[in-house]
């Protein structure tokens, strides 16, 4: 009967945050009481054990780590805005004088690369930026939003630091880099190319560099300078993630380490009297940083916790990959996955497959669970880090606005990625 209560007021709750736009409830707020009632609700069913407490403790540490490398990246992000990278990549682009079905596919090719480098979540937080920047027009910029979600997420899965889940998978020595760089690459691109044509052909056909802002100083065009000391340690800092969690440190020590480097050198700068730098100290850019998705993701994985811990996610795994090695029935449990992993967190269901299949599953099936865990988060605008992190930032990418606009799309290019990771696996074998 629990299981049934827990999955009721989850689905309930989903349903809340999915109509947000209608109902004019706050999605944050929904999740935080999900999140909070599911456990109140185990507890009580538990007839209020310690085990319950030390569970959710045990919870929170994954929680706080995801919470404050967000809140890192979110940082460095406001930072490298205020001192004018973006500002630069826009006039660069714009000298260009590049067509909006062109702009599109150049910035599609940035994130998904860029993403297999640095995390979907850190990498739409910056392609947002850009963006934001560069599109004049609301609805082009919507598109190409939504459009980097799944671009961001394809670029991840073939990568072994590219997502939380295939550092899971590589950490747990699933697969090596080479196998799954050499066998995703190919349906992470898929995955992506697929929607971005089919998104393209939705972008208006007009000119942005004409509509675009452009600043005059007595009749020339400004040369925008960014302060690149302050952007090459903002960079740096996105690398420092994947150093610490080489030395077995957690990444968000990594990220958090590089704000408190770029705090220091921004503070000690500003002592020169620049009024740049003492209006972007890092006290200020934090106030800019949205807060209340933060606290999404806190109610979010709450949520799901209360569901692992009760063992709902590993009934779920097991159901659906069997207890016995039997290829087809991987390969449709895979798939099922991803299209699970577009409500529910990747992580968790990663974690429960890592605990339910054999050891001796062949590598290329956990590289199909990375592909498929990974690019079913763009299926749905909650399914991922990067999509939740998106809503965030752009207030009008609501819930039935992707479901309209891009989830077809994302799906043609989900199922297309599958075929061709089944063509490399059989040819490979």
């Amino acid at each position: 009967m629990l299981f049934f209560i827990l999955g009721g007021i989850f689905v309930i709750g989903y349903a809340f945050i999915a109509l947000e736009h209608n109902l004019k409830i706050n999605k944050s707020g929904t999740a935080i009481v999900i999140g909070s009632l599911l456990w109140l609700i185990v507890d009580f069913f538990s007839h209020f054990e310690a085990e319950v407490g030390e569970a959710l403790m045990h919870e929170t540490q994954e929680i706080f780590s995801i919470v404050v490398f967000l809140l890192a990246a979110m940082t460095i992000v406001e930072i490298l805005v205020h001192y004018r990278f973006f500002d630069w990549i826009q006039d660069k682009i714009m000298q260009k004088k590049i067509s909006a079905p062109a702009l599109f596919w150049l910035l599609g090719i940035m994130t998904f690369f860029l993403s297999s480098v640095l995390d979907n979540l850190t990498t739409t937080l910056i392609m947002i930026q850009i963006g934001r920047k560069i599109y004049k027009n609301k609805e082009n910029f919507l598109l190409f939003t939504a459009n980097t979600i799944i671009a961001a997420n394809a670029g991840g899965a073939f990568s072994p630091i590219g997502d939380v889940t295939t550092i899971m998978l590589w950490l747990a020595q699933k697969f090596s880099a080479w196998q799954i760089i050499s066998l995703g690459f190919l349906p992470s691109l898929t995955a992506w190319v697929i929607p971005q044509f089919l998104i393209g052909r939705k972008i208006k056909h007009h000119e942005e560099a004409e509509k675009a802002h452009k600043i005059e100083v007595e009749g020339e065009r400004e040369v925008i300078k960014p302060y690149w000391s302050i952007v090459v340690i903002g960079f740096l800092s996105f690398l420092l993630p994947v150093v610490f969690n080489l030395i077995g440190l957690p990444p968000f020590l990594g990220l958090l380490t590089g704000v408190g480097i770029l705090w220091m050198f921004i503070d000690i700068t500003a002592k020169k009297g620049d009024d740049h730098y003492r209006e972007g100290q890092v006290i200020n850019m934090i106030q800019k940083v949205d807060i209340s998705t933060l606290k999404f993701f806190i109610g979010i994985l709450l949520a799901v916790g209360a569901l692992s811990h009760v063992g709902l996610l590993a009934n779920l795994s097991n159901s659906i990959f069997g207890t016995e090695f039997n290829l087809n029935r991987l390969i449709a449990g895979n798939v099922a996955l991803g299209f699970m992993s577009s409500i529910l967190d990747n992580v968790p269901l990663v974690a429960a497959a890592i605990k339910m299949l054999a050891a001796t599953t062949p590598a290329a099936i956990w590289v199909l669970l990375a592909l498929t865990a990974g690019t079913g988060g763009s299926l749905l605008v909650i399914g991922s880090a990067a999509g939740v992190a998106a809503m965030g930032q752009v207030k009008e990418l609501t819930f039935g606005y992707y479901l309209k606009k891009v989830t077809f799309p994302a799906l043609l290019g989900y199922l297309a990625a599958i075929l061709v990771w089944m063509a490399l696996y059989f040819w490979v074998l």
